[in-house]
């Protein structure tokens, strides 16, 4: 039987290290195993007063040099949660490498930070980590991506208003969770005990599971895969829960 223990406490870590929009690697030693989705969103920028801004030719005029940075869609493996990861040209060119030689809808890649919080030197690695089946490779290819132009955008359009981009960026994150992800979860959670069918409510704070907020769909996906995991299918749950 899988340690619960031991799996929570990775998904925890994946949580608080992905926490909003963005992967969040912030510690020297933190890592991450991730798969990548979609297409790259390569940016101009310019570093002013602790973060970077685009670069554009006020800032030209001004004598400022712009340097590379690139999002990517990326999905934690363990949670299939899609988070947004930014780094430098240098991160780039070692991940074309690595799509070179190895695909990277094929691939699940460990990223680890090596530089302690606002160490300017800070690097990151990049390796592959386990080698994905055909049905995880279908699985988290179909997952919803961030609009990463739009993500940017509303991420300057809230620094200059003073505003939380957020509700620019997630309009849909009050909205129940997608209704075929709805069904596969309730299909699990059928052939399992009451007791895991009421955990999972109470963790989620609904009464049906078509009720769980789409913003928590992955992580919903998880917990019942951990659920899964745990239980040997002694009986099967009440159906209330799974009706309309």
């Amino acid at each position: 039987m899988t340690n619960m223990w031991e799996q929570t406490a990775a998904m925890a870590k994946q949580h608080e290290q992905a926490g909003g929009s963005w992967l969040k690697l912030a510690n020297d030693g933190d890592s991450a195993v991730v798969v990548f989705l979609g297409q790259p969103h390569p940016r101009g920028v310019v570093f002013l007063d602790n973060k970077y801004v685009l670069f554009d030719e006020r800032l030209k005029a001004q004598g400022h040099k712009s340097s590379l940075r690139v999002a990517f869609n990326v999905a934690v493996y363990g949670t299939r949660e899609v988070r947004v990861l930014e780094q430098a040209v240098t991160f780039f060119n070692t991940l074309m490498e690595l799509r070179a030689k190895y695909g990277l809808e094929k691939w699940a890649f460990e990223i680890k930070r090596r530089g302690a919080a606002k160490d300017p030197k800070t690097t990151y690695s990049i390796l592959p980590d386990r080698q994905l089946t055909e049905e995880e490779m279908a699985a988290f290819q179909a997952l919803p991506q961030h609009d990463l132009a739009r993500l940017y955008a509303a991420e300057a359009s809230a620094a200059v208003s003073g505003t939380s981009p957020t509700s620019a960026v997630s309009p849909k994150s009050s909205e129940p969770v997608d209704v075929r992800l709805a069904q596969a979860m309730a299909t699990a959670l059928k052939g399992l005990p009451r007791e895991a069918v009421d955990r999972f409510l109470q963790k989620f704070g609904v009464q049906r599971i078509r009720d769980v907020p789409a913003s928590k769909g992955e992580l919903a996906r998880a917990f019942v895969d951990a659920l899964v995991a745990e239980y040997a299918p002694e009986r099967v749950a009440d159906v209330d829960p799974f009706g309309p």
